[in-house]
């Protein structure tokens, strides 16, 4: 199984199917359109992935190529990604090995990219994200599912906001 059919075949995971997004419909491209433009402020990444097949021995870490992420986002707006691979050169092959993801995903943040656009990863369904500055894509990420959701800051945070 090639890691692209590994990919899509997470649409075959029914457990989570109510509260994951597979396909985008006109109420995922509303959702989606009011995150266009926010900034990425924060990141948090998984070890394992929803697409890990349990059947078999788990991945090394330095073979690692898809991953499950949480990108926090101006406005306490989140998208959580599973089954994600990472393109730093949206020509060329997605990052491998867990260190090299948490570099590439990292960025996002530390550079504060912004999202700058999304579509249909391919016809199967998925994700595919396009993040950077102004209007140069610097980094896409393509899900097979994924999520929006709202978070709340840290009350250390909020305390030293108002001091």
């Amino acid at each position: 199984m090639s890691k692209n059919d590994q990919a899509n075949d997470f649409t075959d995971f029914d457990f989570m199917e109510d509260e994951l997004y597979t396909e985008l419909d006109d109420d995922r491209r509303a959702e989606l359109d009011q995150l266009v433009g926010l900034k990425v402020l924060g990141v948090e990444l998984y070890e394992d992935s929803l697409g890990d097949d349990e059947e078999e021995s788990p991945v090394a870490p330095e073979a690692r190529v898809f991953f499950d992420c949480d990108l926090y986002l101006d406005d306490n707006q989140a998208l959580e990604l599973y089954v994600t691979a990472a393109y730093p050169d949206p020509e060329a092959d997605p990052v491998v090995g867990l260190e090299a993801i948490f570099d590439a995903i990292g960025r996002l943040a530390d550079e504060k990219m912004t999202l700058l656009d999304y579509g249909e990863a391919d016809e199967e369904g998925g994700l595919a994200l396009a993040f950077g500055h102004g209007e140069k894509t610097e980094m896409v990420l393509v899900c097979s599912a994924w999520m929006v959701s709202e978070w709340e800051a840290e009350e250390e945070e909020e305390d030293s906001a108002e001091a």
